[in-house]
């Protein structure tokens, strides 16, 4: 919808930056726009104090995701 709407308007690669916390969400956003940020998803799992090896299988699951698209 809007990213469509965004991307026939530019020749530029369009990314997406927010809201993406879950793999399905990473993939339904790799299906539709040109790379995706995820940076507050992240310090969050890091400010609740998740081991690192938690927060790297969370990274993981979305690049997964964003890779599945």
């Amino acid at each position: 919808p809007e990213v469509a709407r965004i991307k026939a308007a530019t020749d530029l690669p369009v990314i997406i930056g927010f809201g993406i916390r879950t793999p399905e969400v990473s993939r339904e956003m790799a299906s539709v726009a040109d790379g995706a940020v995820v940076g507050s998803a992240i310090v969050s799992a890091m400010a609740e104090g998740k081991p690192v090896g938690e927060v790297l299988d969370f990274v993981k699951g979305l690049a997964d995701g964003a890779h599945s698209a």
